[in-house]
């Protein structure tokens, strides 16, 4: 299974090797096409969102507000990309979460819940 490969870093713009994310997660994922994960201290490669299934990788807690990591890949997707805004925690991704809980529009229909005991 292939990476996303940046354009900085010999890749193309062709649609296999794009994927429709936010510019914030765009700039934290840079050039990186690995990660830590922070449970084995393994480099993995990042989470492929056009080659592989959200919910193999992730789950949410149950208000919704945390991604959590359920594999190597997907561990070292949250901590390299800071997807819960820990590193930069001004909140607004979390309270941004519970707004869409709120009103209903979150987490996606079938995305995984992992207990929140596990986070």
């Amino acid at each position: 299974m292939g990476h996303l490969v940046p354009r900085s870093r010999g890749g193309t713009d062709t649609l296999e090797n794009l994927a429709l994310v936010c510019r914030r997660c765009n700039e934290r994922r840079y050039t990186f096409m690995t990660g830590r994960d922070p449970v084995t201290q393994q480099e993995v490669p990042l989470f492929h969102p056009v080659r592989e299934r959200w919910a193999a990788h992730f789950a949410w807690t149950p208000d919704g507000q945390w991604i959590v990591g359920t594999t190597p890949a997907g561990r070292a997707s949250v901590a390299r990309l800071d997807l819960n805004d820990e590193r930069h925690d001004d909140g607004f991704i979390r309270m941004s979460r519970a707004l869409w809980v709120e009103g209903g529009w979150h987490p996606p229909v079938g995305d995984p819940i992992i207990p929140d005991v596990l986070r």
